[in-house]
């Protein structure tokens, strides 16, 4: 059965009785209804292996709302104030004891994405949990899971292997680039160190610093 006719079998079929059940229909088709779902998983791969980035993925969907429709005031006979409602996203483990982080979904569309990466570096077991908690209905709150497996070795990924002339390629040019390492002339340390000894006496020589040698003309 619908759940109009569910609602009328309940309160009855009188006018007023119809008159509360469009009331409370219009009330629930503005509700800030939502489903949550979450994915991971290692871009272009089928395993995911240590060292990998591992994107996680979560997306929320408000059912009730078009596109470009965003919840209202909230509904509440008890309070008597306007405020809408906030949804809050916490990303965490599997026992609740660390957080990967807590934000608050500010959206004007009827859907909500969010993103994040972060480098495997342990083999095993890996999960995530994500709980969607809205701060004025109760009851509306969504909690996604997902769990991945880490291994420490590739088994389905294909090593690239170069061709014949790739190698040979590759072979050339390292000859070539040793050819041309052992045509650059050698510089002797030694004669490098002489050099600047000479050049030095000349300048403290020019300057007064140091005496002039003597010739055989001054003898």
């Amino acid at each position: 059965m619908q759940r109009v006719e569910v609602m009328k079998s309940v309160l009855g079929d009188t006018p007023d009785d119809m008159k509360r059940v469009a009331i409370q229909e219009q009330c629930i088709e503005s509700m800030p209804i939502v489903k949550l779902t979450m994915t991971a998983f290692v871009e272009g791969e089928e395993e995911i292996v240590v060292g990998d980035i591992l994107t996680c993925k979560l997306r929320i969907d408000y059912l009730n709302f078009a596109e470009g429709e965003k919840s209202g005031y909230v509904h509440s006979k008890h309070y008597p104030f306007l405020k809408r409602d906030s949804w809050y996203l916490i990303i965490t483990d599997e026992s609740f004891t660390n957080l990967a982080t807590v934000e608050k979904i500010v959206t004007t569309t009827n859907y909500y994405e969010k993103e994040f990466k972060e480098r495997i570096q342990r083999v095993g077991k890996i999960s995530f949990t994500a709980v969607l908690s809205n701060d004025s209905y109760k009851g509306l709150d969504q909690i996604a899971k997902v769990d991945v497996e880490v291994i420490k070795e590739p088994k389905l990924r294909k090593t690239f292997e170069y061709s014949k002339d790739d190698i040979k390629a590759i072979k050339e040019g390292s000859f070539i680039q040793q050819q041309m390492m052992e045509d650059e002339p050698e510089t002797d340390s030694d004669e490098e160190n002489l050099a600047e000894e000479e050049e030095l006496k000349k300048k403290l020589m020019q300057a007064g610093l140091i005496a002039q040698p003597e010739t055989k003309k001054d003898k």
